[in-house]
């Protein structure tokens, strides 16, 4: 905090923060908020035009970088135009630091900006969501860390998802702690490890890693007080098989978008869940859900409307982007105060004892393995290339329990796109969990009567290419080649076979080790 004081950071700056998983990940909050300034979460994985395209919205005053990332392109590219601090994995200053550190400035209101996080935009520009110290103490102070359940909160989620700020402040609010997970995507035993080795008490998984976890060993979660699952409809078997595997683990079942400030709602997982997807429950402590009509008028129970968010931990709006935030932060009308609501969207509806269901998305926004993506923002980036006449991006789930985003394009007149350039160079302008799995190319797209892409016309991806390698010549490899090809949802996988190539990706490996360890009673790293 004195050191981004002494370089002229105070209220209502922005430091931008590029950091590895390690313990300078709390250390740089903490020091960031000090200082009452915003940090500014970034991603190494994402392409240098992202990074441009956030630094341009978020203006940081200040770099903080660790020493792996401070070699990196983009990063040396900006040190002669920003002031950098360069950290160690605990968070000291090594380098940057200036000659006489300053005095930190105090926070001036709890309405000051905290954070500010970039989710996908539905225009090609990514959306910067600014949160204030009130909206993570509301998040913090919830009943469910009561009674010590976030004694001791894992953070193993990217800095740049919202779920880190319940991993580092709900703990640190409460008087816990975090303990920071290793490199990588969490594992089963790794998650056993924290429990029994650390003493995790409590951990927030996306939907997509809980199933995996809930699928290869679901026992992992015995011993946590609190385990949340949301980001995507739940598997009610997976949360049933954890609630009766684990009967002293409360499993909840959340939701919330980053505008709301991680979770809006939460739903208290019982052993005995009733059949279908399970409800995203009641709101946290002093937020106010509404589900309304296209004229704001509150809908009878059964009925669908859309799901409004307001009270505490309503965010204060989008970065730089007065019209949007205009769009989806609207006045309340149900508020003595003037107040705001979110509008997010999500299309839900009453249960008969008083819970919301999610049913559907109002718009063609999707989640995918916990990440928020909008296909028009890919659908861009694939229509602005001269070769592409039109694209359109959706979810598919071809095999059971693995969705992934599939693009179909129309080329232009005389030309013959290239997937894989396309996917390239779709991954050169966003996030890896943005590139489409599959580039389908089509004469053209098949339309409703309405004039609307008919989405059960389009066809599935040819994943079911022939192997590439050879065939396998021992029992083991004939195993491996199997198990390859069952969870890739292939015919065959040869011995020589890239499983990322053919379709796989980090959830997926999770699976492979999990069935690997069993059949072959071998030990195997993701």
């Amino acid at each position: 905090a004195a050191a981004l004081a002494g370089l002229g950071v105070g209220p209502e700056d922005s430091v931008g923060v590029l950091l590895g998983r390690s313990p300078a990940v709390v250390t740089v909050s903490l020091g960031t908020v000090r200082a009452a300034a915003a940090y500014v979460p970034l991603d190494a994985r994402w392409p240098g035009e992202r990074l441009d395209r956030v630094a341009a919205v978020a203006e940081p005053r200040v770099l903080v970088v660790d020493e792996e990332n401070a070699a990196g392109p983009w990063v040396t590219a900006r040190a002669d135009r920003l002031p950098l601090l360069v950290v160690d994995r605990l968070g000291r200053v090594l380098r940057g630091a200036p000659d006489r550190p300053g005095t930190p400035a105090p926070v001036p209101a709890p309405a000051a900006l905290a954070y500010t996080m970039f989710t996908s935009g539905s225009t090609g520009l990514p959306k910067g969501v600014g949160v204030s110290h009130a909206d993570v103490a509301a998040l913090a102070h919830d009943a469910a860390w009561a009674d010590g359940a976030a004694d001791a909160v894992l953070m193993h989620s990217a800095y740049v998802f919202d779920a880190s700020t319940f991993e580092i402040w709900t703990p640190l609010l409460n008087g816990g702690r975090v303990v920071v997970a290793p490199e990588g995507l969490l594992e089963a035993r790794t998650l056993d490890a924290a429990v029994h080795e650390h003493g995790v008490t409590a951990v927030f998984l996306t939907t997509a890693l809980f199933n995996v976890v809930a699928e290869t060993d679901p026992g992992a979660f015995a011993g946590l007080r609190t385990v949340c699952a949301g980001g995507e409809l739940a598997s009610p078997d997976a949360l049933q098989r954890v609630a009766s595997l684990a009967p002293d683990t409360r499993v909840l079942h959340v939701y919330g978008p980053t505008e709301t400030t991680t979770f809006a709602t939460r739903y208290a997982v019982a052993a005995d869940l009733p059949a279908g997807p399970p409800p995203i429950g009641r709101p946290l402590d002093g937020m106010r859900l509404y589900v309304l009509d296209d004229a704001l008028r509150p809908v009878p129970p059964g009925v669908v409307g859309e799901l409004y968010l307001a009270g505490r931990g309503v965010a204060r709006g989008y970065t730089g982007r007065p019209g949007p935030t205009a769009t989806r932060f609207v006045a309340d009308p149900f508020a003595a105060d003037g107040g705001r609501m979110y509008r997010t969207g999500d299309l839900v509806r009453w249960t008969p004892d008083g819970h919301v269901a999610y049913v559907a998305r109002a718009d063609g926004q999707v989640k995918l393995r916990g990440h928020r993506v909008e296909p028009g923002e890919i659908e861009g980036v694939l229509a602005g290339r001269p070769e592409v006449a039109d694209a359109f991006v959706l979810v598919r789930e071809d095999v059971p329990g693995d969705r992934r985003l599939v693009a179909y394009v129309v080329p232009a007149a005389g030309t013959r796109p290239d997937p894989a350039a396309l996917a390239r160079e779709v991954g050169r302008v966003l996030p890896s969990y943005m590139v489409p799995a599959a580039i389908v190319p089509l004469d053209v797209l098949p339309l409703t009567p309405n004039g609307k892409v008919d989405r059960a016309a389009l066809p599935a991806p040819a994943h079911d290419a022939p192997a590439r390698g050879r065939a396998p010549r021992t029992a083991r490899e004939e195993i491996v080649c199997g198990l390859f090809a069952d969870l890739l949802g292939l015919r065959t996988a040869g011995a020589d076979d890239d499983f990322f190539a053919l379709g796989g990706h980090s959830l997926l490996a999770t699976r492979l080790a999990a069935r690997l360890r069993t059949v072959l009673d071998v030990e195997i790293e993701v």
